[in-house]
């Protein structure tokens, strides 16, 4: 592997010199640089960065910790994520939890042994101990930008922030497309216990049916989670339940998929007879056999966002948590309410 040694050897420089004109440092004059940059693109000098990682005592290094990169929705904020350091001067290590306490705690061990200088999370979902995480982070001094969603209480820590999408408002939009398209018995399917994303998109929906001609009525709420058995099962429920309805708001696209799936099983006919919305607008949800009208999160630019965060955390600067804004996308799984026979 060609070193600054051989640059330095052809071109009868010092090895400080030719160090000093890779880096354009002012006191190298523009012809040496031009000569020392030649030869490196002849030999095919690469720089060893973690040498110079050591000098600067700066890892240039994010870990990043996701449920499962497989979901088109997670890879997405990877891509942003991955864009954004690169432009900074970032690279990225990747760790998986599967959305499991134990195994996110686990990962993030082994990045801060990779002497990563700051942390994106996804947080995996929990009742229990949904601190440790945080709090090991902020042992070690180092800081933490959570995307997607944030445990209740997150704001207690100095060193953590976090950028979501406008959940709430996304919910709200999504009911009143139902109700101004007439319908009045509306199923929400809620997302996991313990999610802020969850809570929220649950709020708007009770705040915009609660506020409508319709009222909230409990018994039209089921738990799901967030994949697509999830839907089936939640979906299942209500059917089984005898529960009247004509629309469905999902916590996101896998558990809308999850309660189309079943719907159409047994005889529903999409939207004809039930419109469902989704939350997220992902790969599947334009794709699906009947594709989704949904609520679009901006996926990409929340990854984008959230390294930017991270770096100012890292500044020392003081920061806010962000929202991105989301809208409704109109497709073929939602229509005008059907008379009565």
């Amino acid at each position: 592997m060609a070193t600054l040694k051989d640059i330095a050897q052809a071109l009868d420089l010092s090895v400080m010199a030719v160090s000093k004109a890779l880096r354009d440092a002012s006191d190298i004059s523009a012809a040496t640089k031009a000569r020392v940059q030649e030869e490196a693109r002849r030999i095919n000098y690469v720089p060893n960065q973690s040498a110079r990682n050591l000098r600067s005592h700066q890892s240039r290094l994010f870990g990043v910790v996701v449920p499962n990169v497989n979901n088109t929705y997670y890879s997405n904020l990877v891509w942003g994520i991955e864009r954004q350091a690169e432009v900074m001067g970032y690279q990225i290590l990747l760790a998986h939890s599967l959305d499991q306490g134990d195994c996110e705690i686990a990962e993030v061990r082994r990045l801060l042994a990779r002497q990563v200088e700051g942390v994106l999370l996804v947080p995996a979902v929990r009742w229990q101990n949904r601190f440790m995480t945080l709090e090991l982070l902020r042992q070690s001094g180092i800081p933490v930008v959570m995307l997607d969603r944030y445990p209740a209480g997150a704001e207690q820590f100095q060193q953590a922030s976090w950028v979501v999408c406008r959940d709430q408002y996304g919910a709200e939009l999504a009911t009143r497309h139902l109700l101004e398209l007439g319908h009045r018995e509306i199923l929400h399917l809620c997302g996991p216990n313990g999610s802020s994303a969850s809570a929220a998109r649950f709020g708007g929906y009770r705040k915009t049916m609660g506020d409508s001609e319709a009222g909230f009525r409990d018994n039209l709420v089921f738990l799901a989670g967030s994949d697509i058995e999830s839907g089936r099962k939640a979906i299942s429920q209500a059917i089984s339940e005898k529960v009247s309805f004509t629309a469905v708001t999902a916590f996101n696209d896998l558990v809308a998929v999850g309660a189309a799936d079943v719907l159409q099983h047994q005889g529903f006919r999409i939207p004809t007879d039930v419109s469902l919305v989704g939350f997220g607008d992902g790969l599947l949800a334009a794709n699906f056999r009947v594709p989704l009208t949904t609520i679009r999160i901006p996926q990409i630019e929340l990854g984008t966002a959230a390294v930017r965060l991270l770096e100012e955390l890292i500044r020392g600067a003081a920061v806010d948590p962000r929202e991105l804004p989301v809208e409704l996308v109109v497709r073929y799984s939602t229509a005008r309410v059907s008379p009565p026979a």
